[in-house]
């Protein structure tokens, strides 16, 4: 099918949606938006930089509430994934040491810690440059909205695929607070607190915290090593805020952060790579030293056994200071925001007993954003300028050992299982540096004009880019001699170093055009074409052996997306449809894509559409029903790969970590009890069709699909107490979360499954 033919087709969708809400508008709207008895709560988003109701809004957004946060066990941003249709994220060295969200199919599956995501999250309205410090503590949260389709016009960078903004609870005048506490399943302790308390008539101060441990879910039968998949997270945030007679609001917030822990291991299946270069697994085989974890006690589901230690050593530092004050119908808002972080990390790569790939990496990275605006709130005009900019560096020196067995699966001892044979020791190494430069100015505005509302946005970037490689194991220079020769561990290579520099500068810019059709106050219609960039930047890390230093560079991402929703609320604020269907035509799309025991991050073109709706109805004031769905085609077009004889297969593939179908909800009942106190029980689930971990489709990186669902008993004393047990993954669903094909020359296909069933209570006091 033609790209202009599936733009039709998405149109005509978008049109039949359009007259479908139409219908039931006409039908069964309520005249008034006065709140019903046990009708469903009004949710206030600031999507466009400012407070609005979530269905007036013409962007496809979900909101998270503390409640939800709680209920449902979402501890840091990773486990936002599932919980929110759409929503995937990859964890490429295991849960708690980065996050790269996918939203829609776009997203970034590289291990390299030197790109910025196509999916930024912000805290506060910050963006938070480092990848690795994405994955973090949810603590005394005001809400999180997930943001999908690109949102470069207001929030800037890089969101060609959408953005997650976590938005803190405040301090306010109002002296207020919590403590809780939960405990579950494998020791996993955790603690929370917050307090709110007025200083003055104009100073109040917020003090918040976290911590979060447990002694892991995965057994590792080397009895030297600790358990994996550990938490092991303490979090602070201080802030204080003066609100003056004046009218300026200024808020100082400050946080620290550290992660101490054994993450997940890897685990291990047999694979080889086939004639077209596809990684196939075979759970007949063993891999290149006679090793099979199927016929080991470690056959079982987080059952490992390694031979080196895996660890996550992280802290982080950030500070924020927003002013705010009005001028008659205008705003003006100021946000300076920094961070420091730096992480330690090691891993068994392999994932077996055998001492075949052993890997360490360090990152430190810095930020300082500032962002300058007005907005104007007119009878019938609102327009939003601006000004932004920040700097970054990033820094990291990540090391691999390789131990290329020279005599086969042969050579095992039959004693132990291992093999005794001879290795050929060989280091990966860099030493890189990337800083960036950035300034932005950006501006939109809404007109209404009766029931419409056309809005236009544009937002204008020059990005300046320096990286740098001191000295890199891929491109050594070799004097003549053997190449393995660079590579020796003994002697840390023969090979000379050969630095380099390589610079970036580009002007980019996004826009938005849209128009909202709102007939009355319960229902919207909107369809919008948007133009998101992506800058373009430096693959980091390790290289392929040979490659040249034109191919370190990757050039900027470019999409259209074509966008049509509606958003109703129905039968005096009972129910809430929300539904979307989008077209994206990418030019440049930004692949990473494994090369030999390394990858390479190289430009293609790339379509995705795909339909989306999420449902909420108060079917009684006392049983209250959720539910989301989503259909997602994705396709990156042109994408090559070597076979093992040296010629190229080219081929469309689906984007990683791209669903067809996925789904969640659930349902709540609550039943009242005397003297104000109640008692809620909730049932989930979320399930998701099998996708893959890389840009090509490998059989052997295929995860499965999955259906899982959790429940939860509450009960609320008055105002202060609560009381909750839970059960997560009822089924004990262990899917796989992961699969890697970069060491399937060796005959190894890492994986990670899913944590197993846990269960737990937890206790919450109020004032």
């Amino acid at each position: 099918m033609s790209k202009s033919n599936r733009v039709r087709i998405m149109l005509l969708g978008g049109a039949a949606l359009w007259l479908g809400a139409s219908m039931a508008q006409a039908q069964v709207a309520a005249d008034s938006a006065d709140d019903a008895a046990g009708g469903l709560q009004e949710i206030v988003v600031t999507a466009q930089k400012r407070a609005q109701n979530i269905q007036r809004v013409g962007i496809a957004i979900t909101a998270v509430t503390p409640e939800q946060i709680a209920n449902r066990n979402i501890a840091s941003s990773a486990d936002l994934a599932g919980k929110v249709v759409g929503l995937e994220s990859y964890s490429p060295y295991g849960p708690g040491t980065s996050s790269n969200v996918v939203i829609r199919g776009i997203g970034l599956n590289d291990f390299g810690e030197g790109h910025e995501a196509p999916v930024t999250s912000y805290v506060d309205e910050f963006y938070i440059v480092a990848v690795p410090a994405v994955d973090f503590a949810l603590f005394d949260l005001d809400r999180v909205e997930v943001l999908r389709g690109p949102q470069g016009t207001l929030f800037g960078r890089n969101s060609t695929g959408g953005l997650i903004n976590y938005i803190t609870k405040r301090p306010s005048q109002t002296a207020e607070g919590y403590l809780s506490a939960s405990y579950g399943r494998f020791n996993d302790l955790k603690l929370e607190g917050a307090a709110t308390a007025p200083l003055s008539d104009t100073l109040s101060m917020r003090l918040s915290g976290t911590s979060r441990h447990s002694d892991g879910f995965q057994k590792n039968i080397n009895p030297a090593l600790e358990r994996g998949g550990q938490a092991g997270s303490d979090a602070a945030r201080l802030q204080l805020r003066y609100q003056g007679d004046d009218g300026w609001d200024i808020l100082l917030k400050g946080e620290y952060g550290r992660t101490r822990t054994t993450h997940a291991y890897y685990e291990s299946k047999t694979g080889f790579v086939d004639a077209n270069g596809l990684v196939v697994a075979d759970p007949t085989i063993v891999d290149a030293v006679g090793y099979a974890e199927r016929n080991t006690p470690a056959a079982k589901k987080n059952v490992v056994s390694t031979n080196d230690a895996a660890f996550l050593r992280s802290s982080g530092y950030s500070g924020l200071l927003r002013i705010e004050k009005k001028f008659g119908d205008t705003t003006f808002t100021s946000l300076t925001g920094y961070q420091s972080y730096k992480r330690r990390m090691q891993e068994d790569s392999d994932g077996t007993p055998n001492p075949l790939v052993f890997a360490s990496f360090p990152y430190q990275g810095k930020q300082l954003t500032q962002e300058l605006r007005l907005y104007h709130d007119g009878q019938s005009t609102r327009w939003t300028v601006g000004l932004y900019g920040m700097r970054a560096l990033g820094k990291d020196q990540p090391t691999a050992v390789f131990n290329f067995p020279l005599d086969g699966p042969t050579a095992v001892d039959p004693a132990t299982g291992l093999y005794n044979g001879t290795y050929f020791p060989i280091s990966l190494n860099a030493d890189w540096r990337l800083r960036t430069n950035s300034g932005a100015v950006f501006g939109q505005i809404e007109q209404d004009f009766g029931k419409f509302t056309a809005i236009g946005g544009i937002r204008v970037t020059r990005d300046r880019k320096t990286f740098t490689d001191r000295d890199n194991a891929a491109l050594r220079d070799c004097g003549g001699g053997a190449v393995g020769d660079c590579f020796l561990v003994g002697d840390g290579g023969t090979g000379t170093p050969v630095p380099f520099r390589l610079k970036y500068r580009a002007t980019l810019w996004s826009g938005k055009i849209e128009l909202d059709y709102k007939p009355d106050s319960n229902n919207l219609l909107y369809a919008s074409i948007s133009r998101g960039t992506k800058a373009g930047g430096f693959n980091n890390g390790f290289y392929p052996t040979g490659v040249s230093l034109a191919r370190i560079p990757y050039g900027d991402e470019t999409l259209i997306s074509y966008e049509v929703g509606q958003k109703s609320t129905l039968f005096d604020r009972k129910l809430r449809i929300n539904t979307s269907a989008f077209y994206y035509d990418y030019k440049d799309y930004q692949a990473f894509n494994y090369v030999g025991l390394a990858g390479l991050i190289t430009n293609q073109d790339a379509t995705a559409y795909g339909i989306e709706t999420d449902i909420e109805a108060a079917v009684t004031p006392e049983l209250r029903l959720y539910a989301a769905g989503a259909y997602l085609h994705t396709d990156i077009e042109d994408v090559a790969k070597v076979t093992p004889v040296g010629t190229t297969v080219v081929a469309d593939r689906p984007m990683a970590f791209a669903p067809k179908w996925s789904a969640s909800g659930g349902a709540t009942y609550t039943i009242a009890l005397a003297n104000d106190q109640s008692l809620a029980l909730d049932w989930n689930f979320e399930a998701r069709s099998a996708r893959y971990s890389g840009n090509f489709g490998d059989p052997g990186t295929q995860l499965e699909g999955y259906f899982k669902h959790n429940a939860s008993i509450t009960y609320e004393a008055a105002e202060h107490w609560q009381l909750r047990a839970f059960v997560d993954n009822i089924s004990n669903r262990l899917n796989t979360t992961y699969g890697g094909p970069s060491f399937a020359s060796l005959g190894i296909i890492q994986v990670r499954y899913a944590m197993p069933r846990t269960y737990g209570a937890a206790v919450r006091y109020r004032w």
